[in-house]
């Protein structure tokens, strides 16, 4: 076999076919690196790679075209089978010829994520495993190549037919979609698609089923091509063909059943594939059958979404995961729920209830408010599912109401969608028409009250307490009066002060802003998810414990101003600094106060002095800590043990800082030069062999 791989290498290496191929593949990689990379400053290496893998279905048959068909073409074959080698030891040192002149542009490769490091952070287990996933499909596209190189003596039909075939394999999948195919015939489809497994790759998982299939494609095509080239009988070669197909398939099926945790790795630099602890004990305490349904065309899939599907498959027996096509079953999605899901939504089933997922809660988009243009943010898959997998086991559902009829500010969309997140059912309640608070009440939301609240719905509120209700107060600051909202604090033992707190201490507050203050986050069951973090409040009021309350009331501080803030009394000033009328703090900006009432029930109320806690825009600058606190306190509300409410993983992107000249630099080096030189130097050697 060392004979016949020499003698191939030698033959690439001394004509100009090895360096062609070595040069284009080269070439066009870099043009893409540099476009991406440097000038474009994307530090993620597989996009380069996913970007080019066209290039192989080009070139591949330049470099296999003549490893057979030539030896038909001269005869020469005839004097191989008659040699005293193997055909497999034939076949496979004309292979791993070709995988070497392969090898060497892709170890100049190898390079490129080294070279983009200087420039910033980039993931090179992410790159390494894309340069891998590419390796492999590289070397499948060379063996299915030399076995059609087999099939001719024509080298210009050798070329074409690889080509086409190629072609094929890798548009599958593509073709199986648009000719509607379905069932087994799109399995079929998917399976000859030797493309699709390269983009696990390429996102960032070390897929191993995805090794196992480009070795057995590689190995099955080596396999018919020693059956082609063998002079055996047409049924015993027939027979062996149809073996060979079968255990490849075989093989693969096994593959495919064993659990993805087994088989699969995550190396994304965001670990989008990766389950948290929370999840995987909620899976293992699974008692009965779920099922995640992807509402998705066929070969319209979520690569992503799917492997985290796939994940939660392999963590639970309880698990099921299908894949709906909406073009087939129009009907199915209505079964569950009368929303309209977008394409790749997740319709998560269990035995009781239903709740779909929607694919634009599981993908996050910021909006930049200076282009007025969204961007992908964030990846919330896991947060989604698994609360949604934990919203369908529930035995309880808790039910939450927003007050109305107050000029009262509207939750937010992300606020809405963290509390559904975390199970928590949401109503609107208006007391002005209801009798009282409904009895599954299990806590009442007054967010940003302009208007005061009547005496008698501060009485029904009362009501409601006194029989171990829960109340969740977040202040709007108003100049008119509000003295029943006043009562309710002071009964529970809380005072105002006048004005807006403003911050002296620059380490509580954003800087030249001393009215949005950064406070002190008080050790609590209540805050112990933002006890490393900040929390931002902005124009908010001070609040301070009453020096004297009944003995049944106990006063909990959950965030505090230092002691060199001040409440500004005089909001016409432009004098931001503390006057004489100012109230001078410390403060509390939020706090829980917890009373026993008659009944031996405890009732209680959370207050937190600005509604602007839950604003967006300020909860952004915190990266989500406002938001994190909030839905903390609601979770403790709920008497939830644990919140579900995962945090998104973040999909932005650090883009890489490269300046013009390294840029241009590496851009001709990379582009220009190493393939010229390679050019160059099979040109001399090709042409100095043919003046010998």
């Amino acid at each position: 076999m060392c004979a016949i791989y020499k003698k191939e290498l030698r033959a690439y290496l001394t004509s100009m076919t090895g360096y062609i191929f070595m040069a284009v593949l080269l070439a066009v990689t870099s043009l893409y690196y540099v476009a991406n990379c440097l000038v474009g400053g994307y530090p993620v290496f597989g996009a380069v790679l996913s970007s080019v893998y066209f290039v192989l279905l080009i070139i591949v048959p330049v470099l296999t075209m003549r490893s057979m068909a030539e030896e038909k073409r001269q005869k020469t074959d005839q004097l191989l089978m008659t040699a005293p080698v193997s055909l497999w030891k034939i076949v496979l040192g004309k292979y791993l010829a070709m995988v070497t002149i392969f090898l060497i542009p892709m170890a100049v490769i190898c390079l490129y994520p080294l070279i983009l490091l200087q420039f910033g952070s980039v993931s090179l287990p992410m790159a390494y495993t894309a340069i891998l996933g590419y390796t492999l499909f590289g070397a499948a596209c060379l063996a299915i190549g030399l076995f059609l190189s087999a099939v001719t003596e024509s080298q210009v039909i050798a070329a074409v037919l690889t080509f086409g075939v190629l072609f094929f394999l890798n548009m599958a999948s593509g073709i199986a979609n648009v000719i509607g195919a379905s069932g087994i015939l799109a399995s079929v489809f998917n399976a000859l698609c030797i493309y699709q497994p390269f983009i696990n790759f390429v996102q960032g998982m070390f897929d191993l089923t995805g090794v196992i299939y480009y070795v057995t494609v590689i190995a099955l095509a080596l396999f018919l091509t020693v059956q082609l080239l063998q002079k055996k009988h047409g049924t015993y070669r027939v027979s062996m063909v149809a073996f060979g197909c079968v255990a490849v398939v075989l093989v693969n099926l096994i593959a495919g059943q064993l659990p993805s945790r087994y088989l699969k790795y995550d190396v994304s630099s965001q670990k989008l594939f990766t389950t948290g602890e929370q999840t995987e004990e909620i899976l293992k305490g699974l008692d009965e059958d779920i099922t995640l349904y992807l509402i998705a065309q066929q070969g319209s899939e979520d690569a992503t979404l799917q492997e985290l599907l796939e994940r939660y498959e392999g963590l639970s027996s309880h698990i099921k995961v299908e894949t709906k096509d909406p073009v087939l079953y129009p009907n199915f999605v209505s079964q569950y729920t009368s929303e309209n899901l977008s394409e790749n939504s997740v319709l998560v089933v269990g035995q009781n209830r239903s709740k779909a997922v929607d694919y634009y809660d599981i993908y996050q988009y910021s909006m930049d408010y200076s282009t007025y243009s969204s961007t992908l943010s964030s990846f919330d898959g896991e947060g989604q599912i698994t609360s949604a997998i934990a919203y369908v086991t529930a035995e309880d559902m808790p039910v939450v109401y927003t007050l109305t009829g107050h000029d009262e500010t509207d939750l937010s969309t992300t606020v809405t969608s963290s509390i559904e997140k975390e199970n928590i059912e949401l109503k609107s309640l208006s007391l002005l028409t209801e009798e009282a608070v409904p009895e599954d009440a299990k806590a009442v939301i007054i967010y940003g009250a302009i208007s005061d609240i009547s005496e008698d719905e501060k009485n029904k509120l009362e009501a409601y307490m006194e029989q171990g209700g829960q109340v969740v107060l977040m202040l709007g600051y108003t100049e008119k009066d509000t003295p029943n909202l006043d009562s309710l604090l002071s009964d529970y033992g809380i005072t105002l002060a006048g004005g807006l707190v403003l911050e002296s201490d620059s380490q509580h507050h954003i800087p030249n802003y001393p009215y949005y203050l950064l406070p002190d986050i008080q050790s609590s069951g209540y805050t112990s998810d933002v006890s490393s973090r900040y929390v931002l409040m902005a124009f908010a009021q001070g609040m301070t414990e009453s020096a004297e309350h009944s003995d049944n009331l106990t006063y909990e501080s959950l965030l505090t101003t230092s002691d060199q803030s001040y409440s500004k009394t005089d909001l016409q000033s432009e004098n931001l600094s503390q006057e004489e009328n100012d109230i001078a703090g410390p403060f509390d900006l939020g706090a829980v106060v917890t009373k026993i009432t008659e009944e031996g029930t405890e009732a209680k109320l959370v207050v937190f002095s600005s509604e602007t806690l839950l604003d967006e825009q300020v909860d952004s600058m915190v990266s989500g800590g406002n938001s994190t606190l909030f839905m903390n306190v609601m979770s403790q509300l709920v008497d939830h043990e644990s919140t579900v409410s995962i945090e998104p993983k973040s999909m932005s992107t650090e883009y890489l800082t490269v300046n013009a000249g390294s840029a241009i630099f590496w851009g001709l080096l990379t582009i220009i030069l190493i393939p010229l030189l390679l050019l160059a130097t099979g040109g001399v050697i090709w042409f100095g062999r043919r003046k010998r």
